[in-house]
């Protein structure tokens, strides 16, 4: 999949003809409708309700898709840049639904004020439950409307995404959690790759799962990890090795 082709992604940035052609491949025709479909559950009542047609939505994902490429950090892993193009198309499709006028969310002065205590909501909401938390979710922590809170995580999302890769993307590939992160394919690999994480999880305890999102997942230090869970780095250090140990004697 060309989203995992560093060569091929580098000469897209670097050549807007090229990028055009391969925004006309059925990969990228593939992964846009795939993206469709995430984004609006159900894109007849999508269409309806926002009073839009098919073409427009893979217009306004191709845009998205164009901009994704355009600006991704190349340092960062494959999995990464399929995540990445993913949310900026979505971010495009919200666009779209809300103004076919404009190319951009406007987002309000009040909203942007959020914005440091939205980090500390998405962090500790990670510690918790090792997922992003929901629009709805979102809605009630800060007591604010469904569009306010859109607005407020998708302008948070490439913050905490750049943030958070950086970190991961400084890790040593050849630490046990490598196996975690496998080299995405495509969309299919990630979704498989999901599932296994899942399972592997379900074979170690919370506090050694928590330990694994936060550190491997979420990119913190041990150091950081350590001051989160209330515990020294020697035992965060014990806690990935236990786990790990556990998971290698389920699947040995």
């Amino acid at each position: 999949m060309f989203l995992t082709d560093k060569d091929t992604l580098k000469a897209a940035q670097q050549n807007e003809a090229f990028l055009n052609d391969l925004l006309q491949s059925s990969e990228a025709f593939k992964f846009v409708k795939y993206s469709i479909k995430e984004y609006t559950k159900s894109p007849a009542k999508f269409m309806a309700v926002n009073k839009v047609e098919w073409e427009d939505l893979l217009q306004a994902s191709y845009i998205g898709l164009f901009n994704a490429i355009r600006r991704m950090d190349l340092r960062l892993s494959q999995k990464e840049w399929v995540k990445y193009a993913f949310l900026t198309i979505k971010g495009e499709l919200r666009n779209f639904s809300r103004s076919n006028d404009s190319n951009m969310i406007v987002i309000s002065q009040r909203i942007r004020e959020l914005y440091p205590k939205y980090k500390k909501f998405h962090e500790e909401y990670w510690v918790m439950h090792q997922a992003d938390p929901t629009i709805q979710e979102t809605m009630e922590y800060f007591n604010i409307s469904k569009d306010d809170a859109f607005d407020l995580v998708y302008g948070m999302q490439e913050i905490i995404y750049q943030e958070s890769a950086r970190k991961r993307a400084s890790l040593v590939a050849s630490e046990p959690a490598y196996q975690f992160r496998a080299k995405a394919q495509s969309v299919e690999d990630l979704v498989v790759n999901n599932i296994l994480v899942k399972m592997y999880l379900d074979f170690v305890n919370e506090k050694q799962r928590k330990v694994i999102y936060l550190h491997y997942f979420k990119g913190f230090s041990k150091t950081e990890v350590s001051r989160i869970m209330g515990c020294s780095p020697a035992m965060v250090t014990k806690h990935l090795a236990t786990a790990f140990d556990q998971i290698r004697r389920k699947i040995g």
